[in-house]
C-alpha cells in the first residue's frame, strides 16, 4: 500500500512539473509574441544599402568628371556688410583637377581683360577682385579657421556646389538618406561626426528620383544655418565622351554668409584641357594689388568693408 502511494506521489509530482513547465513555455511565447509586434518597423528611407548604392553612382561621375573645364557667361554680384556691390558680366573659363588634391580655377574676362580670378591648388587659395585691385588669399590648410562671411567667395565652396566633389566616408563622416514627400527628390546628407554634441550636417545634396541628377547642394555650418547653396538645372547630355553622363547647363550658386551669387550658364564642356596642372594652377602674381592675408585675423574686418558700388558689363 505504501509502494502503490508512493506510485501515486510520484506520478503527482510529476503532472505537476509538467504543467510548470508548460505554464513557463506559454509565458515565454506569449511575452516573444507581444515584443514582436511592439517592436518598431524599420524605416525604408534609412536604408543602408540603398545609401551606399548612391554614394556608389556619385563617385563613379565624380571619377569622370574629375578633370573638367567648362565654358559660358558668368553674372557675379559681390556685395560687403556695408552695402558695396560689385557686380561683373563676363566670359568664363572654369577648370576643375580632382585626380590628386582638389585644384581649381575661375577666370571671368570682359573684352579681353581679366575682371575677376578665383583659385586654389595644393597650397593656397585666393579671390583677386581686378575691378577695385584686391585680393583676398589664404593657405588651405587654415580655411576652416576662417569665419564665415570674411570672404566674399570660397574656391572652395564653388567646387562642392558643382556636385561633382567625390563622398569620402571615414571615421569622422556619417551618411543619411530620406525622401522628400512630393518633391521627386530625396536628400543624402553627410554629417561631421565629431562625438557627443559636436555631430552637425556638412552638406546636404538633392538628386532627382527619376534621373539620378544632382538638383542642388546645400553647406551648413555647425550652428545648423544654410551658409551657401546651388541650383543646378537644364541638363544635357555633352558628347561621347562623358559616357552618357550629363552636366547642368545652369549653376546658381547663393554664397547667404557673403552676400554674394554666382550664375553660370554653361556653353560648351570638356574633360581634358591643354597644359599641365601644376603650371595652370600655380599661385597668380599679386602684384600691384592689394592683398587680404586670410590667414591674419587682423585683416578679416578690413576685407569686409566693401567697395564702392560699381558694374562691369
Amino acid at each position: 500500500m505504501a509502494l502503490k502511494s508512493s506510485g501515486l506521489r510520484i506520478s503527482s509530482n510529476h503532472a505537476r512539473l509538467l504543467y510548470g513547465i508548460c505554464l513557463v513555455l506559454g509565458a515565454a511565447v506569449f511575452i516573444t509574441g507581444c515584443s514582436q509586434q511592439a517592436a518598431p518597423k524599420p524605416r525604408k528611407l534609412m536604408a543602408i544599402p540603398a545609401t551606399l548604392q548612391e554614394i556608389h553612382v556619385l563617385n563613379d561621375r565624380s571619377a569622370l568628371l574629375a578633370k573638367l573645364r567648362l565654358t559660358g557667361t558668368v553674372n557675379l554680384t559681390l556685395t560687403g556688410q556695408r552695402g558695396g556691390t560689385s557686380s561683373f558680366q563676363a566670359h568664363a573659363v572654369l577648370l576643375v583637377d580632382q585626380n590628386r588634391v582638389p585644384h581649381l580655377l575661375l577666370v571671368g574676362t570682359y573684352l579681353g581683360q581679366d575682371a575677376f580670378e578665383m583659385g586654389m591648388n595644393s597650397q593656397i587659395y585666393w579671390l583677386i577682385d581686378h575691378q577695385h585691385k584686391i585680393a583676398y588669399v589664404g593657405r588651405v590648410a587654415l580655411a576652416d579657421q576662417v569665419p564665415a562671411g570674411v570672404m566674399p567667395l570660397r574656391p572652395q565652396r564653388v567646387l562642392q556646389m558643382l556636385g561633382i566633389t567625390p563622398v569620402i566616408l571615414n571615421d569622422q563622416t556619417r551618411i543619411a538618406l530620406f525622401n522628400v514627400p512630393h518633391s521627386g527628390r530625396y536628400n543624402l546628407l553627410l554629417l561631421n561626426s565629431g562625438g557627443g554634441s559636436l555631430d552637425h550636417i556638412q552638406r546636404q545634396i538633392s538628386i532627382s528620383r527619376y534621373t539620378g541628377q544632382v538638383r542642388q547642394v546645400r553647406l551648413y555650418d555647425r550652428r545648423g544655418r544654410v551658409i551657401a547653396y546651388s541650383d543646378l538645372s537644364s541638363y544635357h547630355p555633352l558628347g561621347k565622351a562623358f559616357d552618357g553622363v550629363e552636366l547642368p547647363e545652369r549653376i546658381v550658386i547663393h554664397y547667404l554668409d557673403a552676400h554674394a551669387e554666382m550664375d553660370f550658364h554653361v556653353e560648351h564642356a570638356a574633360l581634358r584641357f591643354p597644359g599641365k596642372s601644376v603650371f595652370i594652377f600655380a599661385s597668380p602674381s599679386f602684384q600691384g594689388l592689394k592683398v587680404a592675408d586670410m590667414d591674419n585675423p587682423a585683416n578679416w574686418s578690413i576685407s569686409q568693408r566693401a567697395p564702392a558700388s560699381t558694374t562691369t558689363k
